[in-house]
């Protein structure tokens, strides 16, 4: 079991970094989200005591709590430092409508600080998971998506997504394939 909570402390360390989230009934749980619920088991797994039936030596057995702590801590470092840049540059996701006959959704993340905003647009399928397939920049912080100067025509194959900025708030690529497949 301990290994299987060393392997759910490296999966919470990279999560919040591949690029995906999980939409659940209508809501986002963003990729350090993810991290989070692998970090919970993680802990769980690592460090609730077991009965004593480990004969495992003093020196080995001092070699492990060092491992489980050390994976345990990037955990939280890597989990900590995803969900405080999400809070810093205010991150804003956004379940766009509508959605393909076959489930397949697009779920927009946009975010603002020192007068740039940025975005990126995740392809949802079957279960929920969602990656990232596109990613904008806008002048001055503009978010084209919550204000609503955006475009998605979806089908069973895919689609295209058009966002667009304004005269003083361009918006950089503006069109992005969206691949359901």
């Amino acid at each position: 079991m301990r290994l299987v909570g060393l392997v759910g402390a490296a999966l919470a360390v990279v999560a919040p970094w591949l690029g995906w989230l999980l939409v659940v009934d209508g809501h986002v749980v963003p990729g350090w989200g993810l991290g989070v619920g692998l970090l919970v088991v993680a802990l769980v797994l690592l460090w609730i005591p077991r009965p004593a039936v480990d004969k495992t030596p003093g020196a080995r057995l001092a070699v492990r709590r060092r491992v489980r702590a050390v994976g345990t801590a990037l955990a939280v470092i890597s989990v900590g430092l995803a969900a405080g840049a999400d809070a810093l540059y205010e991150a804003k996701y956004q379940v766009l409508s509508p959605g393909a006959s076959d489930g397949c959704r697009v779920v927009v993340r946009e975010t603002s600080a020192l007068k740039l905003g940025t975005g990126d647009a995740y392809v949802v399928r079957g279960l929920g998971l969602g990656q990232r397939t596109a990613t904008w920049v806008a002048d001055d912080g503009y978010r084209p998506v919550r204000a609503g100067t955006y475009d998605l025509a979806l089908g069973p194959d895919g689609g295209t997504l058009t966002v667009r900025g304004t005269a003083s708030d361009p918006v950089m690529p503006g069109t992005h394939p969206i691949d359901c497949g």
